[in-house]
């Protein structure tokens, strides 16, 4: 009886501490070269084990295989892609590309 006491309050310590360990994303905003010589500020949010990247005013943003930073969206499976567009702070978009990015991408300050 006291062994099964003694196992089952280890586990919920063990658990309590687990749950405490999730480091969070850093909060302040990054900076990132792109290709092209622009500079891209952006967040990211998450932890260690959950984590996305947005431009200062909410658009999701992924990086590609080339190191750029482009839109992005979530698949049909839920995954995160990017998309074939570069990724620009607000006051540097195309009024074309503000457009796109209001219709077509997911940003996490206006849902």
């Amino acid at each position: 009886m006291n062994k099964s006491i003694l196992i089952l309050i280890f586990a919920a310590f063990a658990l309590t501490l687990s749950a405490q360990q999730h480091i969070r994303a850093i909060q302040q905003p990054l900076e990132h070269i792109q290709p092209n010589g622009d500079t891209l500020v952006y967040r990211l949010h998450g932890d260690e084990h959950r984590h996305w990247q947005t431009t200062l005013d909410g658009y999701l943003i992924k990086k590609n295989k080339r190191g750029k930073f482009c839109y992005a969206k979530k698949n049909r499976r839920g995954e995160v892609k990017a998309t074939c567009r570069t990724a620009h702070n607000a006051e540097d978009r195309t009024r074309r590309e503000a457009r796109y990015v209001e219709r077509h991408i997911p940003n996490g300050l206006k849902d």
